[in-house]
């Protein structure tokens, strides 16, 4: 029931995204505030009345508008409703982590600085904690609470509520004469009308259960839920008076009231917080005990209320180490699961970068092939060249001149032609070299292509028409423009770029 609750919750929550802008779109921003405080007093209510799903959707609603409306204080006691509401439902970590929301904002807001605030602060703080068996921490937090008011020389009105919850921890903490000495000073300062009285007789019959006096407990329980009925309110407290009311008659043996009493807390439960195994399996245990009182002796009925007992816990048992068997297994299959997907995609990946690799290395070493071929070629155009000067020796032809500037077009077009290929190949070599010196010039970029290449000095003195001696120097002035110092190794240094 828990889960569908927290379920519907949060469906309505995504049907009411829009909820903060649509109402600021109705109305201006005065008017939504008022709105979603009137909805935050109202969750209040709710929560007294049971109504716990509606008393969600008023909080949550508040919060989603106070993104809108980057209110603090909205936030503030948002989160104070959603810490008691989170209580009720036994969702300890939640509960908790809302009052430290709490605290984030009332610290946000200057709430430890006012004295009331604070006060109402730590009280808030003190309930929580209480309900989710923190007694410790509610013992502190409920003392701090009560020293601010006693220093407000605050009425004994307004300090209500954080005595009874002191009165509470006592009892919870085994600290039985000072909670009486509390709570019997309420039953001569305040009256049935007080909204608080339902609380306070209810307190005293958890007093005296603990201290076995069942008649006297029972007393104040019937006193609590009387007021219940006739205030019709607290109907959540109500559940739990019939529960314990139920369960000190069936210990007194009154089996038709105790049977009676569990019945309605169930019906009352179910429709509150729906069907719930503890309750049930008590209403179950009171119903045969009924039944066996007037048919068997105790003897008889206490070891089947036993056997029954031990039965359901195994069972519960087989239940759960089923359920963490089948968690297990899901869980380590789903591990396994994404561990093969990574495995593959990581071994397909690395076979993509071993293929793209490989495709660099064919091209590179085409155009290595390319660059001795272009230097064979060059050097066949120089012999012919020398040629062609020797038959302009022996004879002045214009045709001879013809050929020779043919001749130069030609190998700068082989070039260009060259570094296109190394540019398609080497992309981002060129672009990471230009990013890191834009100061070099077109010759230095060819004599960089070429370094990148592999090319010795006499090579690239081949291929670029010059000198060794030449390339020598421009590997020296390269150097200087890369500001590479006399250690540093040009090869390696272009390489690795």
């Amino acid at each position: 029931m828990f889960k569908q609750l927290f379920l519907t919750v949060f469906i309505f929550l995504f049907q009411q995204k829009n909820y903060a802008q649509e109402n600021i779109g109705l109305s201006d921003h005065h008017l939504f505030l008022k709105q979603v405080e009137v909805d935050l007093e109202e969750s209040k209510h709710l929560t007294s009345l049971a109504y716990y799903p509606e008393a969600y959707d008023k909080i949550w609603n508040a919060l989603i508008a106070s993104d809108s409306l980057n209110n603090p204080k909205i936030k503030y006691k948002a989160y104070k409703n959603l810490s008691l509401l989170y209580s009720i439902f036994h969702q300890k970590n939640k509960a908790i982590a809302a009052v430290d929301s709490m605290f984030v904002y009332a610290t946000e807001l200057g709430y430890l600085e006012e004295a009331k605030e604070k006060a109402n602060l730590y009280y808030a703080a003190a309930l929580t904690y209480r309900m989710n068996n923190k007694y410790s921490l509610a013992k502190e937090y409920v003392a701090i609470s009560e020293q601010i008011l006693d220093s407000l020389q605050s009425p004994f009105d307004d300090k209500i509520y954080v005595l009874t919850e002191k009165a509470h921890v006592n009892t919870l903490t085994g600290n039985y004469d000072a909670s009486e000495k509390i709570l019997t000073q309420f039953l001569n300062q305040i009256s049935n009308q007080h909204d608080y009285m339902s609380i306070v007789y209810s307190m005293l019959g958890d007093l005296y259960s603990k201290k076995e006096d069942k008649e006297k407990a029972l007393f104040f329980y019937d006193k609590s839920l009387k007021l219940i009925s006739e205030n019709n309110t607290r109907i959540g407290l109500k559940v739990d008076m019939l529960e314990k009311a139920s369960k000190l008659n069936s210990e007194l043996g009154n089996y038709k009231l105790a049977f009676e009493q569990m019945t309605n807390s169930k019906i009352l439960g179910d429709s509150l917080f729906g069907s719930q195994s503890v309750r049930n399996k008590q209403l179950f245990e009171i119903k045969d005990s009924y039944r066996m009182s007037i048919i068997q002796n105790k003897r008889i009925q206490k070891e089947q209320e036993l056997q029954l007992i031990k039965t359901q816990k195994e069972k519960l048992n087989a239940q759960l180490i089923f359920s963490i068997i089948l968690v297990v297994l899901t869980i380590t299959t789903s591990i396994f699961g994404i561990r093969l997907i990574r495995k593959k995609h990581l071994i397909e990946k690395k076979l993509e970068r071993e293929r793209a690799q490989a495709e660099v290395e064919i091209k590179k070493k085409e155009l290595a092939v390319t660059a001795l071929q272009l230097m064979e070629k060059d050097k066949l155009l120089e012999e012919i060249k020398k040629g062609l000067k020797e038959i302009k020796r022996d004879k002045d032809d214009t045709f001879v001149e013809q050929i020779k500037s043919t001749i130069k077009i030609n190998a700068t077009k082989t070039w260009e032609e060259f570094e296109t290929r190394f540019v398609q190949v080497n992309s981002s070599f060129y672009e990471s070299l230009g990013k890191k010196h834009s100061n070099l010039s077109r010759n230095e970029l060819k004599l960089c292509a070429l370094i990148k290449l592999n090319f010795s000095t006499k090579e690239m003195a081949q291929l670029l028409g010059v000198s060794a001696d030449s390339v020598n120097k421009a590997r020296y002035r390269l150097r200087k423009k890369l500001s590479l110092h006399r250690d540093d190794n040009l090869v390696t240094y272009i390489n690795s770029i």
